[in-house]
């Protein structure tokens, strides 16, 4: 918030969702920032990102609405190429996503793929703003949309998203989600790399246990995003054949030295890219089961 305070931008406001029921954030707030009218608080009894965005969604005032992580910085020209983006760009785009580079709390360990970095929360396709890649979202440490889309296409799904307060905690994919809506209602994607933003990783995400708990749970994220648009009936036989396979093959790899084929990488990089997979369709195997059984309650 202190990042973007110090911006180059003036017109804007600051939605601050508060999930804490300590309400220490609100204290800060008042001590720190008494005077700054840019500010607006709103206190939410019910955890989830979705859910505070969703709420900011609600109370912003502006046409078009920026999202931040807590542990992210804004360069100082983040809102003014956000509103470049909006302004140039023909036909208006619905979502921007911007450039996210890494502040490393703690140095990066070798063993680390760098192709996997994306799951840090972390983006970047370039120095020239274009419509973005088919397969990419805006990622919710950096996004803006516009207000009336959004709200119009459900919002954030609020089956998805972090929330520490219950076991699927590390179950995201709200963005993509919304994301690909926007994408079937017809609207444009872009990336803007002057909207720029860091994001903080902690020591924590970097371990082996968190890099791999957190691809497991981008399997079921993943299956769970195709469960929720209403794709996964048709396919599910083939997902559960699929990722069977790739859990064997990957683990050989893992284990095999001789399976190296990558020389652009480590051999540590490509044990845990092979682990990675294991993860990750270990959670999609895992995801299928569990919303299979939610299906057949439903339906009960």
């Amino acid at each position: 918030m202190a990042s973007v305070l110090k911006g180059d931008y003036d017109s804007y406001e600051i939605i601050v969702i508060d999930q804490d029921r300590n309400q220490t954030l609100k204290q800060r707030l008042i001590k720190e920032y008494s005077n700054e009218t840019r500010i607006r608080y709103f206190f939410l009894d019910e955890a989830g990102a979705s859910r505070a965005r969703n709420l900011g969604l609600k109370k912003a005032n502006g046409e078009i609405v920026a999202f931040i992580d807590d542990d992210a910085v804004a360069d100082s020209g983040w809102l003014k190429a956000i509103a470049e983006a909006f302004v140039t760009v023909k036909p208006t785009p619905a979502l921007i996503g911007g450039r996210i580079d890494p502040i490393w709390l703690h140095r990066k360990p070798k063993w680390y793929p760098k192709e996997r970095e994306f799951l840090l929360g972390l983006y970047d396709i370039g120095n020239e703003m274009c419509p973005m890649p088919d397969h990419d979202q805006p990622i919710g440490a950096n996004m803006a949309g516009l207000r009336d889309v959004i709200v119009e296409l459900g919002g954030f799904d609020e089956n998805l998203g972090p929330n520490y307060f219950r076991k699927r905690s590390m179950l995201t994919g709200e963005e993509t989600i919304l994301g690909k809506r926007v994408k079937n209602a017809g609207y444009q994607l872009y990336y803007q790399p002057k909207a720029h933003v860091y994001h903080q990783i902690s020591p924590k995400k970097l371990t082996i246990s968190y890099f791999l708990k957190r691809h497991f749970w981008e399997g079921v994220t993943t299956i769970s995003q195709i469960f929720f648009l209403g794709d996964l009936k048709s396919n599910k036989k083939n997902h559960i054949f699929y990722h069977s396979r790739i859990v064997v093959k990957s683990i050989a790899r893992a284990i095999l030295p001789s399976y190296k084929t990558n020389h652009d990488v480590s051999l540590s990089e490509m044990r845990m890219l092979s682990l990675s997979k294991t993860a990750f369709s270990l959670g999609v195997l895992y995801g299928l089961l569990t919303l299979n059984y939610f299906d057949k309650k439903k339906k009960n």
